[in-house]
Order: structure tokens, then C-alpha cells, then sequence
């Protein structure tokens, strides 16, 4: 399969995605040139910093992890160079694929997306994650509230 196949079959998976379920998020990312997704579990990975939660442990790389995090950061900024990708749902063959073809021309248009030089970015095969409920996880430590002023 050559690029131009791959990003039109991604292209196609994404659009394709039912309106309200959100397991999975697709973007197309200017700055990178890049086609990507989040999964929602990616999100639950993720303390407050963008680091991996001490009751998480995944399989992805370290580069991944930092890139994924990096994106996360970024969509919940706003950032205009990442654009979601909108989602029509659950269509069938019977006729609809025209129609898809034509979302995908759109989309691609719209964005300027070059084909020869846009990617889709992939990670590491069945990678997992995995929440570790017996951990322990110590709290942090908070000062009581009149230490403030010493």
C-alpha cells in the first residue's frame, strides 16, 4: 500500500467514526505534516503534568509517550495547527462512499494537505495500558494553611 492509499484508508476510518462515541479522536496535525489519533485511554494515561500517572504502565516507547503527550497538551490548548477531523458516522456501502470520497477531498483541500509529503503517524503495535489499582500512591504533602506565613 503506498501513502496516498494509507492516509485515504485513515482518512476514510476516521470519517467514519460514530458522532457520539469518542474511543478514539482523529486529527491531522499542520505543523507536523501528520495524520494521527488519540484514543481516549491515552488521556487517562496522563497526570496533570503530561506525565505517565504513577498507577499507569504502558507499552509505548519513551518517544511516543512524550510525542502523544505533546499532542494531548496541544488539542487541549487549542492549537490551531492541529484540526480535527470531522466525523459522519457509521455509513454503510450502499452509496455512501461517494460521499465519503468527496468529505475527504474537502478535508484535504480545505487544509491544503499535500499527499506526497503528509504521513500518518503510527505507533507501536498492540501497545497497552494498564492501571495498577493496589498501588500505592502517596498523596501529596500539604502544608497546613497558617504555614504560609512564616
Amino acid at each position: 500500500m503506498n501513502r496516498q492509499e494509507q492516509i485515504f484508508n485513515w482518512l476514510r476510518i476516521g470519517l467514519r467514526q460514530p458522532v457520539d462515541k469518542l474511543s478514539e479522536i482523529f486529527y491531522y496535525d499542520k505543523r507536523d505534516n501528520e495524520f494521527f489519533s488519540i484514543l481516549i485511554m491515552d488521556y487517562f494515561m496522563l497526570d496533570e503534568n503530561f506525565d505517565i500517572a504513577p498507577h499507569m504502565t504502558t507499552s509505548y516507547s519513551p518517544e511516543t509517550v512524550k510525542i502523544l503527550a505533546e499532542r494531548i497538551k496541544r488539542v487541549e490548548n487549542n492549537d490551531q495547527s492541529i484540526i480535527s477531523l470531522p466525523r459522519l458516522g457509521d455509513l454503510s456501502d450502499n452509496g455512501h462512499e461517494e460521499l465519503i470520497s468527496q468529505e475527504i477531498d474537502t478535508f484535504l483541500n480545505l487544509n491544503a494537505i499535500d499527499l506526497e509529503t503528509a504521513r500518518v503517524w503510527e505507533v507501536e503495535d498492540e501497545a497497552s495500558i494498564s492501571i495498577d489499582l493496589k498501588k500505592d500512591v502517596k498523596p501529596e504533602a500539604k502544608s497546613a494553611w497558617w504555614k504560609i506565613w512564616k
